[in-house]
């Protein structure tokens, strides 16, 4: 019976200080990636790619509305079936611009994805290295940790490995 006792003691024991080895650290990766080289690049890119999307959505606009008046001064003159077919026109219109919207969105957000994930993998990859260099069991990006109490921010050990001053 006492051999068993200690055992569990010592297992207890054990798994404490296991337990206890173990080294948290925290890093804002949102900070890194502002002062990355080569980022504002990416924001030009970015801007660049939306304003192309605004310009094509503009001019569909523009269209319809060209459309529209066109069909509100003539509508008294047209025919049922001329009336119609630019009803038509336009309810067809319309649902091409709300469909290129939800498109345009979609796309703005592929291209941020894009443009953003070489700079992603390289934060990573440095973390990767400060956590295996410095003993590290946990390391967690404090834009999703609500609360830390015991950790350390590899923040600057992070940004030295990516070269960032």
């Amino acid at each position: 019976m006492k051999k068993i006792v200690m055992i569990l003691a010592l297992a207890t024991l054990f798994s404490v200080q296991a337990a206890q080895a173990q080294k948290y650290g925290h890093v804002n990766s949102s900070e890194i990636l502002e002062v990355m080289p080569g980022i504002d690049s990416l924001q030009i890119k970015l801007q660049a790619f939306q304003q192309d999307l605004q310009a094509m959505y503009e001019n569909m606009m523009t269209e319809f509305q060209t459309k529209k008046e066109k069909f509100d001064r003539e509508v008294g003159t047209m025919s049922t079936a001329v009336r119609q077919v630019r009803e038509k026109e336009l309810t067809d219109l319309g649902n091409r611009i709300q469909e290129f919207q939800a498109s345009a969105q979609e796309d703005l957000e592929d291209k941020q994805y894009e443009l953003a994930k070489p700079f992603q993998d390289a934060i990573q990859e440095a973390i990767n290295k400060v956590a295996k260099a410095n003993g590290y069991s946990y390391i967690f990006d404090t834009k999703t940790l609500l609360y830390y109490s015991s950790s350390d921010d590899i923040t600057p050990l992070v940004k030295k490995e990516l070269g960032i001053k």
